[in-house]
């Protein structure tokens, strides 16, 4: 007797984890067990929770491009589909298929954290219930999945977001105004702003919005505010961020002359906006800080590319040492690239490293802490849905 071929394999392994997603199913939320349909016969397998007539909420194996995904797909012809990575667990995606059932039948909202495409609650999560409750709409929440659709609706693409690059939240604010709220692994809450007329985005400093009081460094720490104050000033609009409204939005640095641009103050025209507050020009040229101590290392070209940890380790020494009352934290300016040792280092020791391109004047970030205070830059509507 001939070994199936592949393609008949695939299709009774998919029959099988489907049959194993219907009794799942049927056994979490037995309130919904008379309204389960599975459609055995393929090509295209889905799980349903009938509705009304024949409408129902369905979850299927989903193609966008090249890619499988699962997702789990609205009645509504103007739904967004609630796309899950392939390696979900099948509770989780029952669970959500519930969830999105019962508010149909309730006639009610889907429920958190299942209505952000999420599966556990978290800070971001109820930032968005928050928000949602004082009226702003909350446009899309990235924490746990990442995984979203968008462009065309008869043909949308798939989009993922790593988790490594943090959580985050898009809010619309009234006049087109957007908001993105992130919590990053080491710099902890940030927020910035994208408005129509500016077409980019501009910082909030969220510790002078919350106490009054500038940080020296980018971001604000998890511990030191609480969910429902980031809720009130992102609700509150330009309004309750007073006077820290960024009139200057980001735009990349431009040399003012043809001729080259001076090191410093090319530096000075892009870290200060991006929350490093104290950062001044001293005597002589030198870059200035209460709180960080400025390196610059410039590598001859014949010298290795990279540098390493133990050189790193150096600097933040003399960085440590450069504080009065207290140790300094490192900003290193360089004109060359960090091993990846030295890029781990660099986060431990709460440094930020950057490329100086000695061409146009522009800086990199070289190591993840320095990756998080830069600004989102790709236009926030870029991964929007399309309407029918």
């Amino acid at each position: 007797m001939p070994f199936p071929p592949s393609d008949i394999l695939a299709a009774h392994s998919k029959w099988l984890y489907f049959q194993g997603l219907e009794h799942t199913l049927r056994e979490r939320h037995p309130e919904l067990a008379h309204r389960i349909f599975f459609n055995p016969g393929g090509p295209f397998f889905y799980l349903k929770v009938d509705l009304s007539g024949e409408s129902g909420v369905a979850l299927a194996i989903t193609r966008f491009g090249n890619t499988e995904t699962w997702a789990i797909l609205d009645p509504q012809l103007d739904g967004e589909p609630s796309v899950w990575a392939p390696s979900t667990p099948g509770e989780v995606l029952v669970d959500s298929l519930a969830a999105h059932a019962a508010a149909h039948l309730a006639g009610v909202p889907v429920a958190s954290p299942w209505r952000w495409h999420q599966s556990e609650r978290s800070d971001m999560t109820d930032l968005a219930d928050l928000l949602t409750d004082s009226g702003v709409k909350v446009r899309r929440v990235v924490a746990g999945n990442g995984w979203f659709a968008y462009g065309p609706r008869h043909e949308p693409k798939l989009g993922l977001i790593e988790s490594s690059r943090g959580h985050h939240l898009d809010a619309e604010l009234p006049g087109g105004v957007l908001v993105r709220v992130s919590i990053k692994p080491n710099l902890g809450w940030t927020a910035h702003v994208h408005t129509p007329e500016w077409n980019a985005w501009g910082r909030i400093d969220l510790s002078r919005a919350l106490t009054g009081q500038k940080r020296p460094v980018p971001g604000l720490p998890l511990a030191s505010t609480s969910v429902e104050r980031i809720a009130e000033v992102i609700s509150g609009g330009f309004g309750a961020w007073a006077e820290v409204r960024p009139w200057n939005p980001f735009r990349g640095y431009s040399q003012p002359s043809p001729f080259g641009f001076n090191h410093v103050d090319a530096v000075l025209a892009q870290l200060p906006p991006l929350g490093f507050n104290d950062l001044r020009e001293g005597v002589d040229g030198a870059l200035v800080s209460d709180s960080h101590h400025v390196e610059w290392c410039e590598r001859r070209p014949k010298t290795p590319k990279n540098l390493l940890k133990p050189e790193l380790e150096r600097m933040n020494g003399l960085a440590a040492a450069a504080g009065e009352d207290a140790p300094k934290r490192l900003i290193l300016i360089t004109n060359c690239g960090l091993s990846r040792p030295a890029a781990s280092f660099a986060d431990q020791a709460k440094a930020f490293v950057f490329h100086l391109d000695p061409d146009t004047g522009q800086l990199d970030p070289l190591n993840p802490r320095a990756q998080e205070a830069l600004p989102p830059w790709e236009d926030p509507r870029k991964h929007d849905l399309e309407l029918w």
